[in-house]
């Protein structure tokens, strides 16, 4: 899509960035208000479809019953925390949460978050460089 890489880097930083202060703002109003900002039965029903659909990926790739089954569970709670959080910071933001917390905390967490984001990406690509040859 992007053939300038700087333009491309750029916007995996951003995406990156902005979706983990997201989250982190989602775990701050769910440990603020002590719920959780989607109904227990929707967490269930994204636990079952994610353990559904991991354990049967697991499974094409060659793992035994009990590891896909384990790693099914596992991408289950991995994306349901996600999800949540993800929804908790939507409603956090929306709720003018980041007027209280002040545009300058979130902006230069973003900014932290996209170098974060950076690092893990190109330590990540390189790992896996080194991985396959």
């Amino acid at each position: 899509m992007f053939e300038n890489p700087f333009v491309k880097t750029l916007s995996i930083a951003v995406l990156m960035g902005i979706f983990l202060v997201d989250m982190g703002l989602g775990l701050f109003d769910i440990f603020s208000t002590k719920s959780s900002p989607l109904p227990s039965a929707f967490v269930l029903m994204i636990f079952a479809v994610v353990f559904i659909g991991g354990m049967v990926f697991y499974e094409r790739q060659g793992l035994d019953t009990l590891s896909s089954l384990i790693g099914g569970a596992l991408a289950g709670f991995g994306l349901s925390f996600v999800f949540v959080s993800l929804v908790g910071g939507v409603q956090f933001a929306l709720g003018g949460g980041i007027s209280v917390l002040g545009w300058e905390q979130v902006i230069s967490a973003v900014a932290a978050c996209m170098i974060a984001g950076v690092i893990m990406l190109k330590a990540l690509s390189y790992k896996l460089q080194n991985h396959f040859y």
